[in-house]
């Protein structure tokens, strides 16, 4: 589905030639501002009277917000980096908290789908039954962060706490780092988007409504750098492209560079999603290609982080232990060979999808 209704004009010297890159971009990123919103009121309403929040509701915000944060990047080259990277950097924090549920979810569902004999069977199972505390308490930590705006059912604002400028950074505050992942060439890190669990969290917690409302102002202004859709478009996904084949010939055996190819194809994928209107069927393509990819790679990771987990579970018996870690370790190797073998086709897809690309423009 893509981000605006209604069919694609014709690629190259159609409506998107003309179109100025603020006129298409503000009313899409206005779109996912409201349904960050929608989906945080979700999640706090299914949380009443000390209820946990529906999953449903909680997976659709990671994902709502994580296309938001996604289009903050190409944003930055309408509205200006010092105005936008403050408000990247404020949503950080709510992508964190999800990101660290989404592990503990992962980490339950990738055990218990294991094949294993009976003895290393039950006590995986007791084990992940004594972890489900720490799933139990990411998710109310998201309701905390989001409760801040939404204290009651209705989702209203706290009387004494107006929506404002006030929990979010000056346009001059010293920057924390204007990439969630590293540019092309550079070593691979952790994934921004979805932090591991326990990282650190630093000051007062934020609220997440002045950071949208902050960001409704700066896209209603008219004070936008001109610049035209179409090259937009183009710009973002060939960074996004140059960022995935730069990691595309790592080895499928380092666990790191195969996270950070993850979230570049997922980069990819919101990226061709959210121009397809400008580029029809080619956009559609590319996203389709990203997403295969982004979802193999995610089994991988999720492999990854069982094995780390299982390795150093001190809990399960040496020899449980041994048949845990043996049965993830295989399936890890099925999963590495399926991905080699989709990331050489895909490649070759997108390749022939882009190959008449122009080289691209000066960055700014």
């Amino acid at each position: 589905m893509t981000p605006l209704e209604g069919s694609a004009p014709p690629e190259g010297g159609g409506a998107g030639a003309k179109l100025s890159a603020r006129g298409f971009l503000g009313p899409v990123l206005l779109t996912h501002i409201e349904s960050v919103r929608a989906d945080a009121r979700r999640v706090v309403a299914t949380s009443a009277h000390g209820a946990e929040p529906d999953e449903e509701a909680v997976h659709d915000f990671r994902v709502s917000l994580r296309r938001l944060r996604t289009l903050l990047k190409p944003a930055r080259r309408i509205y200006g980096k010092k105005r936008i990277r403050p408000i990247a950097d404020g949503l950080r924090e709510f992508a964190r908290a999800t990101g660290t549920l989404r592990d503990e979810e992962v980490l339950r569902e990738t055990l218990t789908a294991l094949e294993l004999g009976e003895a290393p069977r039950a006590a995986v199972a007791a084990w992940v039954a004594q972890r489900s505390r720490r799933e139990h308490e990411a998710r109310a930590h998201i309701v905390e962060l989001l409760r801040r705006d939404h204290p009651g059912d209705n989702g209203a604002p706290k009387a004494d706490a107006p929506a404002g400028e006030a929990d979010v950074p000056r346009a001059d505050a010293p920057p924390a780092g204007e990439a969630d992942v590293p540019r092309a060439g550079a070593p691979a890190a952790g994934d921004a988007d979805e932090p591991r669990a326990g990282a650190p969290v630093v000051g007062e917690r934020p609220r997440l409504e002045p950071y949208l409302a902050r960001l409704e102002r700066r896209i209603s202004r008219k004070k936008a750098k001109k610049r035209g859709a179409e090259a937009l478009a183009r710009r973002a996904i060939r960074d996004a492209l140059q960022d995935v084949r730069a990691l595309a010939a790592s080895d499928p055996g380092d666990g790191a560079a195969m996270h950070a190819l993850r979230i570049r194809f997922k980069r990819l994928r919101y990226s061709a999603e959210t121009f397809s209107p400008l580029f029809g069927e080619r956009a559609e393509r590319t996203a389709k290609s990203a997403s295969r990819l982004q979802r193999r790679l995610g089994q991988l990771h999720d492999v990854d982080e069982a094995l780390a987990q299982m390795t150093r579970a001190e809990e399960l018996s040496p020899d449980d232990r041994a048949a845990v870690v043996d049965a993830l370790g295989a399936e890890r190797a099925r999963l590495a060979g399926k991905a080699t073998e989709e990331l050489a086709q895909e490649l070759e897809t997108l390749a022939s999808l882009w190959s008449d690309a122009p080289p691209a423009p000066p960055p700014g």
